[in-house]
């Protein structure tokens, strides 16, 4: 990670007091907010009445099992924090929440803008993907700084931000990392839980809704989008704009397979898809690797999110060293064999033309080393070539920590051309 995103971390931790924000401890009862404006609909809503209200034993899809609020920030204290060339217009208030998706639950941070006096009509809400962090509880972003950054990019813009953690950080097992189904429906039901806070809040809402994000983000943007008709069809979705995005081609990941840096991202996503889909086969890890790489991917994250390093912790970047020679040849030459379940789950997970119920964007930097150009660009090949219509963005010098969708302190070469983007899909 950056030094620039990790002083914008700090940099916002000024403005929450000084000191992350603290890790959630349970639920606290939070009231309404006094003399807020009523809750406006303009969108098709789930049959029968819904209670916003939290509950433990809550069973709808996005109901909120808990929340937690952090605290409010003024404009001016954000501004103070900020990179000089990052524009906000509002402070907000900070939510910690957990809410139910899937036959799981995961966490979330909402920003709501401070002080809440919504526009007419109410205020928008827009999901913030968060990109690759790590698969177990030390990653998770809710309740700390990093949450409400990504949250608080479209929280300190006039709307309602919502920055999911994805079950698995912060709630109980492995993150489904980069698995479709998993992470596009969190991201549907983390709009849900932050509709259904704004309504417990009487916060008014306009009942439109965008969904943004970067890397995995832009993965699970995307995975939402395809689930959007079938999984939620009554949120008024009015654009997806995803940032290099993880595609999850089987053949690009197969030419990334190499030694050197990426080997720590391909090994995560081997554990995490081995989990998820319970496999049983031969031996996936290198000699005496096993206990080192479980060890790893559940108490370590990425560099730079507070841990010393999973790349570190894992101990080498050679493929030899950190696989099999059984599955280094059955991924080397896409013939699977005993370890078919890696080759389902590359079908599976991979973004395709689906049917399309808003907008698209894509921005991809041209001088990435992480999701690369040419990886991007095969994927709106055959996004389009499925029908999907799209707008594709190269951003000239940008990486992949400097494009878009990343946190409200930093200074990104598309930060205001994206907000920009989503508000005129907002305003249709």
């Amino acid at each position: 990670m950056s030094r620039a995103i990790i002083f914008g971390f700090l940099a916002i931790t000024g403005a929450l007091g000084g000191a992350c924000l603290p890790r959630q401890a349970g639920t606290t009862a939070a009231t309404p907010a006094a003399g807020a404006a009523a809750t406006a609909s303009t969108a098709a809503t789930p049959t029968g009445p819904i209670d916003p209200t939290p509950s433990p034993t809550c069973a709808r899809p996005g109901c909120i099992r808990t929340a937690t609020k952090i605290g409010d920030f003024p404009l001016l204290a954000l501004r103070a924090t900020v990179d000089p060339r990052v524009v906000i217009d509002n402070g907000y208030t900070v939510w910690a929440i957990e809410y139910l998706t899937g036959t799981q639950t995961s966490l979330a941070t909402v920003t709501i803008p401070f002080p809440a006096t919504p526009p007419s009509g109410g205020y928008a809400i827009v999901a913030n993907n968060h990109g690759t962090v790590g698969l177990d509880d030390p990653c998770k972003l809710t309740g700390t700084v990093s949450g409400a950054g990504l949250s608080g990019l479209f929280g300190a813009r006039g709307m309602i931000g919502v920055a999911s953690d994805y079950p698995g950080l912060g709630t109980p097992g492995v993150l489904p990392y980069l698995v479709s189904d998993v992470e596009g429906k969190a991201s549907l039901d983390g709009l849900r839980a932050a509709r259904d806070l704004a309504r417990w809040q009487n916060v008014a809402i306009s009942e439109r809704y965008a969904v943004a994000g970067l890397s995995e983000g832009g993965h699970a943007t995307l995975a939402a989008a395809a689930l959007h008709q079938a999984y939620a069809p009554e949120l008024d979705i009015r654009g997806f704009a995803a940032a290099a995005p993880a595609s999850m081609f089987e053949e690009d990941w197969r030419a990334g397979f190499v030694d050197g840096p990426l080997v720590t991202f391909q090994a995560m996503l081997v554990y995490a898809w081995a989990d998820h889909y319970a496999y049983s086969g031969p031996e996936i890890w290198g000699a005496g690797m096993q206990p080192t790489i479980a060890g790893a991917m559940t108490h370590e994250c990425v560099g730079g999110w507070g841990s010393s390093g999973l790349a570190a912790a894992i101990g080498s970047s050679k493929r030899a060293v950190v696989f099999s020679s059984g599955f280094l040849t059955a991924y080397e030459t896409g013939n699977w064999g005993a370890y078919a379940v890696f080759g389902k789950a590359f079908t599976e997970n991979r973004i395709g033309p689906y049917t399309q119920t808003a907008p698209l964007k894509i921005y991809q930097g041209d001088a990435d080393t992480i999701v690369f150009p040419l990886t991007t660009g095969r994927l709106v090949g055959a996004l389009r070539k499925g029908g999907v219509t799209l707008d594709y963005e190269i951003v000239p010098a940008a990486t992949h920590l400097d494009l878009a969708f990343g946190f409200v302190a930093s200074y990104e070469r598309r930060t205001e051309g994206s907000i920009e983007w989503i508000r005129a899909q907002l305003a249709r």
